[in-house]
């Protein structure tokens, strides 16, 4: 009997009362007996198959386990481990790779970063530890990252902060944390994160490596726990562009009516034929006098490559910070009440995922942190008791954005900004509503949905300072070459007077 068979009218009246559907007691017996009826259809559905399965015999050579303080010092790691896929080969040949902990890897356990879903692992691979395997990578670990990917810092996780390899009193940034300090430290060429305002940057910035954020689905989600899907974006993390750029063609689909891009392929691009824009609002407000003067100073070496460099303005940018915030937390709030089975989109939905996050929003929402429950109660908020006023307005605020954005780049190649605004944080020092927003820069292109990348281009009082190339909708190569670039002509030797 279908899971439906038994539905009783006061099932129905609780359904019907969480929707904000008031039903009178014919009603509720009408329903129960339209369920009954179709009931057989759902008994079909039930024992469906859940899709194409990967059946790839993969091997862990290193069984999952925790590490110790001793073997991780910056608290980088959730699990070590070593899956390879015997036949794998490709642009990944040689690379030890991390996925961040909300990517799904079989066998696993998928924590979030949270102490809710401790005991949850997936049925399946998430499509991206598919493609690393399939493209020859030796997948070596899981990262640790701020609670369900909500946090700038590292420092929501159930798990303990992680500190940032180049100043260890210094927080890794977020939430893309143990990725980016696995990444600094040496302990993998390339890793996985995912990136809602800035998560793959901000460390990339604070770390001194290499970031980069995808156009808005260019890489797969199957298997990621979504925080806020419509910003939502998958992307690789690595010392250098080069192994990002490898890490992104092993990712990628190819663009809407285009060819699979090799993005390591004659990487690089002549700087002077190139126009970079400059946004004043991005240098504005929060950014530190050091941040700002590094960042200037490498644009100006750009110029002195034969870079154009002209001053733009983006209508729109001053409110999007509002747009952001007011749709984050209702899609994180939206994802929790649905248990994240992908409402109101298409594509392929992993069933043990869905099922895993029913059972921790019925059972083990007590376990969040402070800062998860506080976002989930204000998406909540927003989304019930205002009727997602705030949420529409936000929305049409992205909108125009993006337009802005849009013709832009009908005038520049690439924006060129701070990555964040001020350099890595010292443990303990982020205090929301007083300390400059992290994510100031970052949070535009989530909304719109452009492809960003953070490349290092030096210091601030001894720590590292990210540059940023945003370019337009399926630009990633030029934002990847633009940034190989720039890392060229900042290690090249300057000549001698």
């Amino acid at each position: 009997m279908s899971r439906l068979g038994d539905t009783t009218e006061r099932d129905v009246a609780a359904a019907a009362e969480r929707i904000g559907l008031d039903l009178g007691d014919g009603e509720r017996a009408a329903a129960v007996d339209r369920i009954a009826a179709l009931s057989g259809i759902y008994d079909d559905l039930e024992v469906a198959p859940v899709g194409r399965r990967r059946t790839a015999r993969d091997v862990f050579e290193t069984t999952p386990y925790r590490p110790d303080e001793g073997t991780d010092p910056h608290n980088a790691w959730l699990w070590r481990f070593d899956l390879v896929r015997p036949g794998g080969t490709g642009v990944l040949d040689g690379l030890d790779v991390a996925v961040k902990n909300n990517v799904a890897v079989r066998g696993v356990e998928l924590t979030c970063g949270s102490r809710a879903f401790e005991g949850v692992v997936a049925d399946a691979h998430a499509e991206v530890v598919e493609r690393l395997l399939d493209a020859g990578g030796r997948i070596v670990g899981a990262t640790n990252m701020d609670e369900l990917a909500f946090g700038p810092t590292s420092e929501t996780s159930a798990f303990g902060p992680t500190t940032n390899p180049v100043d260890a009193d210094r927080v890794t940034g977020g939430s893309s944390s143990g990725s980016a300090a696995a990444v600094a430290a040496g302990d993998v060429d390339l890793a996985l994160g995912s990136d809602t305002g800035g998560s793959v940057r901000i460390p990339a910035s604070y770390c001194g490596i290499v970031g980069h954020k995808p156009t808005y689905d260019l890489v797969p989600r199957r298997g990621f726990v979504a925080m806020a899907y419509s910003m939502d974006h998958v992307g690789p993390l690595a010392r250098d562009v080069e192994t990002a750029a490898r890490g992104l063609t092993a990712l990628a689909d190819a663009p809407p009516g285009e060819p699979t891009i090799d993005y390591a392929a004659d990487l690089g691009v002549d700087v002077g034929d190139l126009t970079l824009g400059v946004c004043e609002r991005f240098f504005e407000t929060y950014v530190a006098e050091g941040v700002e003067a590094t960042v200037r100073d490498a644009v100006d070496r750009l110029a002195d490559r034969g870079a154009t460099v002209r001053e733009v303005e983006i209508p729109g940018l001053e409110r999007s910070r509002e747009a952001w915030w007011g749709i984050a937390p209702v899609e994180f709030a939206a994802t929790y009440a649905t248990a994240g089975v992908g409402l109101w989109r298409r594509g392929r939905v992993d069933p043990s995922l869905a099922a895993s996050a029913r059972r921790v929003r019925d059972a083990t929402s007590r376990e969040f942190g402070d800062h998860a429950t506080e976002m989930l109660a204000l998406g909540g908020t927003l989304l019930d008791s205002h009727g997602g006023t705030h949420y529409v307005r936000a929305q049409n605020l992205r909108a125009d954005l993006t337009a802005s954005f849009d013709r832009t780049f009908e005038e520049v190649d690439l924006l060129v900004s701070p990555s964040t605004p001020t350099t890595a944080l010292g443990l303990g020092e982020f205090e929301r509503g007083v300390t400059p927003p992290v994510n100031w820069n970052t949070h535009p292109a989530n909304l719109t949905g452009h492809p960003a990348a953070s490349v290092p281009c030096g210091e601030a009082e001894g720590l590292p300072v990210g540059l940023q190339f945003v370019g337009p909708t399926n630009g990633d190569k030029l934002v990847l070459d633009a940034a190989y670039a720039f890392e060229r002509a900042a290690s090249a030797t300057p000549p001698v007077d």
